[in-house]
């Protein structure tokens, strides 16, 4: 007996994501028209229940490491579950439509070498990582989860510099911005004055000099996202 997800969403994602996750830990493919995710830790499960809730907490780090390397704006979703008996019949418990495609663009890159050998990197490759590190530390699968949730306010991009300053301390001494840049994206989120009912707090807080943009926000939280997983790399030996 096997389960099969079927999954929902960006089928240009999707495809993205099929040409770096095949490990028995986490499998997609394409399956004619549709894409589906299998994983050898439903072999454990029952009911479709469970797989259900298994295949929510995968897509829920997925969704945000999908988000961080490849900028997805619409998540990926379970469109049915099926149960493949050993007779070869199949069962499908749940589904659900399929989200639009969005209209992200990205690019694989390919090298080949003076010994003729071919070396293809894709931009969803960093997100193996970033999945293998949300099943060991909880604070890097809790910024995960809210990249998914918003990764596109400030109220949001503040979340993950809480929970990146929270677990690693002095990001300043640590060498990933300077002060000048700390304070500005602080001082940008925080102040009615650069953003008016988009602020974090009500009360009287001065603008900078030269407030910060969103996208300039995004880019900073992307930069120091990127600095703190690299060394929860080397803490995890991954």
């Amino acid at each position: 007996m096997e389960w099969v997800v079927t999954l929902s969403g960006s089928a240009h994602i999707l495809e993205e994501l099929s040409k770096v996750f095949n490990s028995p830990d986490l499998c997609i493919q394409k399956d004619h028209d549709a894409f589906v995710l299998k994983s050898r830790d439903f072999a454990d499960l029952t009911s479709d229940d469970q797989v259900r809730d298994h295949t929510t907490e995968i897509l829920t780090s997925l969704n945000g490491a999908a988000k961080l390397s490849l900028g997805s704006g619409s998540p990926i979703k379970i469109g049915s579950i099926s149960e493949i008996r050993d007779d070869g019949t199949r069962h499908t418990y749940v589904s659900a439509a399929v989200v639009g495609a969005s209209a992200t663009i990205t690019c694989s890159v390919v090298v080949i070498h003076a010994d003729g050998t071919i070396e293809e990197s894709h931009p969803a490759d960093p997100a193996i990582t970033w999945m293998a590190l949300s099943r060991r530390d909880a604070h890097v699968k809790k910024a995960l989860r809210l990249i998914e949730n918003d990764f596109e306010t400030w109220y949001g991009l503040y979340k993950v510099f809480e929970i990146i300053r929270q677990d690693a301390g002095n990001i300043v001494k640590r060498g990933w911005c300077t002060e000048a840049e700390l304070r500005r994206f602080t001082q940008t989120a925080n102040s009615p004055d650069a953003l008016g009912l988009n602020a974090r707090h009500a009360k009287t807080i001065p603008a900078p000099p030269d407030p910060m943009s969103l996208s300039s926000a995004k880019s900073f939280i992307q930069k120091l996202m990127g600095a703190w997983l690299e060394e929860k790399k080397a803490q995890h030996g991954l």
